[in-house]
């Protein structure tokens, strides 16, 4: 008995959380001031700015200006 192998289907959901994960990342890199870091950091995220420190040259080689 030949057993054939089908191709199994994304579910819908798994479009949907790529797009959602394709644009947190696309927030963090282009965007983010210290917002993300604010929710645990309080104030002091928006002065220390640690996400766009550590992204900032890739910033600045996909294109976004942050200055």
């Amino acid at each position: 008995m030949i057993q054939t192998l089908t191709m199994v289907r994304p579910q819908s959901w798994v479009p949907m959380g790529l797009v959602l994960l394709s644009l947190f990342a696309w927030y963090t890199l282009a965007l983010d001031q210290g917002w993300l870091l604010s929710w645990f950091q309080g104030a002091q995220a928006f002065d220390l700015n640690v996400i766009h420190e550590l992204v900032h040259d890739t910033r600045h080689a996909a294109g976004f200006p942050c200055h």
